[in-house]
């Protein structure tokens, strides 16, 4: 089980950056350079997270249950009130960075949904298999 979640966590980043360069290339080339900046800065903050929280995880597994419950707890106040941080530097910049920092923090959420939730992979493959649609 540990296996397949650090296998996940190589993937899911680099499918988040992917999508983050996608969408900050996108942003800058509308002109919109505030939210993109803010973008980069909110994804790189909830990347680093995911995979910090991944390594808390990790640790957790070799901890005695209520070490392991006040580890898990302390680490997850510690990336909250870092997305706080992050969230009002934004604000103290401009509302464009504020507003690209919230959603660079939901990308990695968003990925999670619709790649992971929605199994993309398999309704990919149900469609090329299946092209026209009628069964």
């Amino acid at each position: 089980m540990l296996q397949e979640f650090l296998n996940f966590r190589k993937h899911f980043v680099a499918l988040n950056a992917g999508v983050a360069l996608v969408l900050v290339t996108f942003l800058w080339l509308l002109g919109w350079h505030e939210p993109a900046l803010g973008l980069m800065m909110g994804f790189t903050v909830a990347v680093l997270s995911f995979w910090v929280h991944g390594n808390v995880l990790s640790r957790a597994f070799s901890m005695p249950s209520n070490r392991a419950r006040l580890y898990v707890f302390i680490n997850f106040l510690a990336r909250y009130v870092l997305y706080f941080f992050t969230l009002l530097g934004a604000l103290q910049h401009s509302p464009g960075h504020f507003w690209g920092a919230v959603g660079g923090l939901l990308v990695p959420r968003l990925v999670i949904l619709v790649f992971y939730t929605f199994n993309l992979k398999e309704l990919m493959a149900a469609i090329k298999s299946n092209p026209s649609g009628n069964e």
